[in-house]
């Protein structure tokens, strides 16, 4: 019952907070987003992000592990603005390599297919710690290269996040994401802070996920409401 309670009230919070926009770093994973999960032998995933308004972003990904340790995957973000009449379209192709449980690196190419909004290189590091049976903390570290990421007087964009997580057994995940990120060059109109509630629930061999965003700080950085949902499988 004290699990159950904790779970109502953290979804209560959800719906009752305004969301904000992510620094588009977050966007370049071929994962849709940090993840802390192995990929299945062969995966696919949709999604759709939402500001309440014309801008909709539909990301869908692929993704299978080659080796015990390594795994690769592409995802294709599909932006559209203007309810629909402007689209613009980026592809992610990216790996992991698994240094031990619980601990990767990953790198992500990310490329603007129909417009010359740039080209990024991103180097993350994540780690896993389970505290508890049930809690968790997923921390994670990436550098971002090239002015798809950085602008165009930018030399390189840091971003750092932490992400507890409630472990309701093998079915309910409830995580909260805090995502700082700021670039060299740029500090001072560039620096953010993310708060991301999210609820996850394993439905089979599918996953089902829901993430609110809450921006922090400057109103300038994070002035765009968005809601997001995440359906992945293993196929």
């Amino acid at each position: 019952m004290k699990r159950l309670a904790v779970l109502a009230t953290f979804i209560l919070a959800l719906f009752a907070t305004s969301a904000f926009a992510l620094d588009p770093i977050w966007d370049m994973h071929y994962t849709f987003g940090p993840e802390s999960h192995r990929a299945p032998k062969f995966g696919a995933g949709v999604g759709l992000r939402s500001d309440f308004d014309s801008h909709v972003l539909f990301p869908a990904n692929i993704m299978g592990t080659i080796s015990k340790d390594f795994e690769i995957g592409a995802k294709i973000d599909i932006d559209t603005y203007n309810k629909m009449d402007n689209t613009q379209l980026s592809l992610d192709i990216g790996g992991k390599y698994h240094l031990q449980p619980g601990r990767f690196i990953e790198l992500d190419g990310y490329f603007g297919l129909n417009r010359n909004n740039g080209s990024a290189v991103i180097l993350t590091y994540g780690t896993e710690h389970f505290i508890a049976k049930n809690f968790s903390n997923f921390y994670e570290a990436r550098a971002g290269f090239l002015d798809g990421v950085t602008g165009e007087d930018g030399y390189v964009k840091f971003a750092f996040g932490m992400t507890p997580t409630l472990n309701f057994g093998h079915t309910v995940r409830v995580m909260i994401e805090i995502n700082t990120s700021e670039s060299v060059g740029h500090i001072s109109d560039d620096f953010m802070i993310d708060i991301i509630p999210k609820l996850e629930v394993a439905l089979g061999a599918a996953r089902v996920r829901l993430d609110f965003d809450i921006g922090v700080m400057q109103e300038k950085n994070n002035d765009q409401k968005t809601i997001a949902l995440y359906v992945m499988t293993a196929l």
